[in-house]
C-alpha cells in the first residue's frame, strides 16, 4: 500500500515539474505572464490529440505524428521544443 502512495506522489511531482518547465519555456518564448496558464492548458489539450504511428517494413522503421496542427507546431517552436514531434525513418542494424 505504501508503495502505491509513493508511486502516486512520484507521478504527481513529475507532472508538476513538467508543467513548470513548460510554463517557463512558454514565458521565455514570449507568452505574456498573465496569459501563460491558458496557453499552457490549450497546448496540453491539443497535444493530447496527437497520435504517434510507427510502421516497420523489414529493417526500416518510419514514425509519423497525426493530428499535429499549425498551432501546435507554432507553440512548440515558441517553447523551443521544435523537434518534439519530429517524423523520422530509422534503419535497424542486423
Amino acid at each position: 500500500r505504501e508503495r502505491r502512495v509513493r508511486a502516486y506522489l512520484f507521478v504527481c511531482m513529475l507532472a508538476l515539474r513538467l508543467a513548470s518547465a513548460l510554463r517557463y519555456r512558454l514565458v521565455d518564448g514570449g507568452i505574456e505572464e498573465d496569459a501563460v496558464a491558458e496557453e499552457q492548458e490549450r497546448l496540453l489539450e491539443d497535444l493530447g490529440r496527437v497520435e504517434r504511428v510507427q510502421v516497420r517494413l523489414g529493417r526500416e522503421t518510419r514514425t509519423w505524428y497525426l493530428n499535429v496542427t499549425k498551432r501546435i507546431r507554432d507553440d512548440l517552436r515558441r517553447a523551443k521544443l521544435r523537434d518534439l514531434l519530429r517524423e523520422e525513418t530509422t534503419i535497424v542494424p542486423v
